[in-house]
């Protein structure tokens, strides 16, 4: 394939799993000139869920990916868990991960295992996450209904994870907020919003192409759900206390980045 100069987006372009796994998810250390990111989220998400505080009995991860390493985190706390994602290729990677006939991410998920202090090892900690997975469906957050017609349609959640993932499924400020809006309508009323993402970028690749993403600053993130009723109980960036990646690179343009957990109004 030649390089890609035009940005798209997942709609336009088949996402390949493999490739994304590859040049991001590899190690924990990641590409040197992506800095510190990696390591931000993970820590992130293992500081979310490991006091317990964050518990329920269904979890939705929104955007999986082919990267289960949030349910990962999230797993010891909840009953069941549902993977969702808008590519077909990254749901039927998730299945033949779950059906163990693709194995990848080791490093990453024995990071999250020794800063855990986990009593249990990483393979058991993963037959733990591979059992409490009912459905691996699609969604699409730019959609009323993000999971209409699969066997969680209608269901609400008591927690909902997601990384990279509306950023980059919007194509505007606008469409950012409606999709925090459908979302919002999976999560019950009191539940947890875990979730991280890229600020102030437009672009990220994989393999030669380059897929869209919106800028968005802290504080229009901060702004944006706030107003669609979520009370935010932390909301870090990158560049406070990990090393920022070199301005834009092969890889993205991203100034920084964030790790929220929010919690949905009762009314």
């Amino acid at each position: 394939m030649s390089a890609c100069t035009e940005l798209t987006n997942h709609r336009d372009v088949e996402f390949d799993p493999e490739t994304y796994v590859s040049m991001y998810y590899s190690t924990v250390a990641g590409e040197v000139e992506e800095g510190d990111i990696l390591k931000f989220f993970l820590d992130g998400f293992n500081h979310a869920f490991k006091a317990g505080a964050i518990t329920g009995a269904k979890l939705l991860d929104i955007g999986t990916g082919p990267t289960p390493h949030t349910p990962f985190c999230a797993a010891p706390w909840f009953d069941e868990i549902t993977l969702s994602d808008f590519s077909e290729k990254n749901l039927e990677f998730l299945q033949k991960w779950k059906d163990g006939t693709v194995s990848h991410m080791g490093p990453i998920f024995e990071y999250l295992v020794q800063i855990d202090n986990s009593r249990s090892c990483t393979e058991e900690r993963l037959d733990e996450l591979k059992r409490k997975i009912k459905a691996i469906v699609r969604c699409d957050v730019t959609q009323s209904n993000p999971v209409s017609s699969t066997p969680v349609d209608g269901v609400v959640f008591d927690a909902i994870t997601s990384s990279l993932c509306l950023d980059v499924a919007s194509t505007n400020l606008e469409d950012y907020v409606e999709s925090v809006r459908n979302l919002s309508s999976l999560l019950k009323p009191g539940g947890h919003l875990v979730l991280c993402g890229a600020l102030e970028c437009t672009f990220y690749r994989v393999g030669n192409i380059r897929y869209k993403n919106i800028h968005i600053t802290k504080d229009q993130l901060q702004d944006i759900y706030q107003k669609e009723g979520f009370e935010i109980l932390s909301l870090e960036d990158l560049n406070e206390n990990y090393a920022p990646h070199k301005d834009e690179t092969y890889y993205s343009d991203f100034k920084n980045a964030f790790f929220m957990v929010a919690k949905k109004k009762e009314h």
